[in-house]
Formats: C-alpha cells, structure tokens, sequence
C-alpha cells in the first residue's frame, strides 16, 4: 500500500469500523491486514494455533496469550461482520481474505441524499460500479447455491435473460461462476429445482430460494446503496 493509502486505511478503521468491534477482534483483524493487503496481497494463509502468541495478551492472567477459541470465536464474529471471509482451511491454516474498511457496507457512513436524488429502480445494477450492491445484498453467497462467494469469484446473473430481462434490481443476482455457467438459459425456478433434484440444496434451502426469488420479483429485495 502506498502512504496514502495507508493513511486512509487507519483513519477509516479507527474512525468507522473499530467502534463496531472488540478489542480481540480488531486484534485479530489488524494481523490479517498485516499479512495480506498491507504487503499487496489479496489472500493470507494464517496458523492462528501459532500466531495466536503475537496477536494479544488475555484479559485474565496478564501476559498470558489469546486462547485458541478466542481466536476462533472472533474470526467467525469477523466474517459475520463481513470483516473477512474464511476462504478454506488448508493444511497450513485458513486462507483468508480480508475486506477493507471501504469495501464493507454501512461501515463508512455516506452522504445524505433525498428520495429525489436517487431512484432505485432507474439504476443500472449491471453496471460494473453497482454490482457489488448486489453481492452485499445476498450476504456475500451465492443467489442459487448459497454457497460463498465474494468480490472477485461472483457473476451477476440475470433472472430472466436478455433481451426480455432488464438491468434493475429485481432481475439480477450475485451468483458463483459455477452456478452461472450450469444454469445458462434456464428459468431461474427451474435451476432451483434442478439443484434440488441433484441434492445441492435441502428442502428448507429449496424453499427458501423459491421464496427469495418471488420477494426478487415484488421488489422486496432491495440492495443497500
């Protein structure tokens, strides 16, 4: 990162997102930082049971190190937060990939604008600056599979195809590029169908993303802008 970029990291971590955490995890968030986007680099593979001793001293017998399942504990806190997401465990440890301050929604407060100035339903989610409103709007998962997903793994799908279907929030998905290629021109209930028949989603996730996808419909799913 340059000084700049540096410079503004900290500010809007100390000024925005570190009220909204506790003190392990802005512990633990920081170290992640440290060895991945600080030093350029998108992912990190971490072994907390050995790291855990540089993070920070408990709050019980002074000098003793972070236990494990606290360490634990507030990675899962992190990435409910949208903090970081929790790539995969390998055999060194978890990859992780840690989103800056700017780049998780309601962190970094807005300008205020009126309902005049902004109409949601006018606005071109596919274009390449709105369409992570979408992902943030499925929970960083994938709309069909509801596998994770996140900013550089993600397509925007359309529910109803182009030239019939449109760029509005209500036609669009954040999906995984596995997802996007199999479904292809299939009508998106039945892709959900067929993801039940193969056994990919259970009853209650088939149901669900039926549900979802009529609340789509009605307009019910508005992402945050």
């Amino acid at each position: 990162m340059t000084p700049d970029q540096l410079r503004e990291f900290f500010q809007q971590f100390q000024d925005h997102l570190a009220p909204k955490l506790d003190t392990y995890e802005q512990a633990v968030y920081l170290y992640i930082f440290r060895h991945s986007r600080f030093i350029g680099q998108d992912e990190a593979v971490l072994s907390f049971k050995s790291a855990r001793a540089r993070l920070a001293t408990g709050i019980g017998e002074r000098g003793k190190p972070m236990s494990e399942s606290s360490v634990y504990k507030r990675l899962d806190s992190l990435e409910q937060k949208h903090c970081i997401t929790v790539v995969q465990t390998e055999h060194k440890g978890k990859r992780i990939r840690l989103h800056l301050p700017g780049e998780i929604v309601g962190v970094i407060p807005s300008k205020p604008t009126t309902p005049e100035e902004i109409d949601i339903e006018k606005i071109d989610f596919f274009d390449p600056e709105n369409r992570l409103a979408i992902l943030q709007r499925e929970g960083f998962r994938c709309f069909y599979t509801l596998k994770k997903i996140d900013a550089n793994s993600f397509v925007v799908d359309h529910v109803v195809s182009r030239p019939e279907g449109n760029n509005s929030y209500r036609n669009l998905v954040a999906a995984s590029r596995e997802a996007n290629n199999r479904k292809g021109s299939m009508p998106a209930d039945d892709f959900i169908r067929l993801l039940y028949r193969d056994g990919d989603l259970n009853e209650r996730e088939f149901r669900g993303r039926l549900k979802a996808l009529t609340d789509l419909k009605l307009g019910l799913l508005k992402p945050v802008l």
